[in-house]
C-alpha cells in the first residue's frame, strides 16, 4: 500500500512539474496589451530580465528593469503591479481619479507601487503609506 502511494505521489508530482514552466522570455513572448504597455508607459527604461511563470492554465509574466522597477502582467498582458524601491513611477496609466487625489491631499508624495486586484487598487506612496481605492477610483481606506 505504501509503495502505491508512493508511486502515486511521484507520478503526480511529475505531472505538475510537466506542466509548470517557469524561465526568462523574450519581450516578443509577451502578450501584445504587455508590449504596447511597456512602449508606452516605460520607453526610456532598458530591461534588465522578462520572466515568465506557467503554472497549468494560469500565466504570469515579470519585467524588471535596469533601475530596480518591476511590472507584473496576468495571462492577457494587463499590468497587475508596477513598483519601484527607487523611484516614483509613471503615472500616465493609472485612473486619474487616483492620481488627481494623491496631487491634492499629498502633493509633496509620489506613487511608488501599485497593484490592481479584482475590483481594488491599492497605492503605495514614497512615504510608505498605503491607500486603497475601488476599481473606479474612489477611496477606500489607508493604511500606514
Amino acid at each position: 500500500m505504501k509503495k502505491n502511494i508512493l508511486a502515486l505521489a511521484l507520478i503526480i508530482f511529475l505531472s505538475v512539474n510537466a506542466f509548470a514552466q517557469n524561465g526568462m522570455a523574450k519581450f516578443e513572448q509577451l502578450p501584445a496589451t504587455a508590449q504596447e504597455f511597456v512602449k508606452t508607459y516605460f520607453k526610456d527604461y532598458n530591461i534588465q530580465y522578462i520572466f515568465c511563470d506557467k503554472e497549468f492554465a494560469d500565466v504570469d509574466y515579470k519585467i524588471r528593469f535596469e533601475d530596480g522597477t518591476e511590472i507584473e502582467f496576468n495571462a492577457k498582458g494587463e499590468w497587475t503591479d508596477v513598483s519601484s524601491k527607487q523611484k516614483c513611477i509613471p503615472t500616465a496609466f493609472i485612473l486619474k481619479e487616483i492620481t488627481d487625489y494623491v496631487e491634492t491631499y499629498h502633493k509633496d508624495m509620489c506613487i511608488t507601487d501599485i497593484e490592481r486586484e479584482f475590483n481594488r487598487i491599492t497605492i503605495e506612496l514614497n512615504d510608505t503609506l498605503e491607500i486603497e481605492f475601488n476599481s473606479k477610483g474612489k477611496l477606500i481606506s489607508y493604511d500606514d
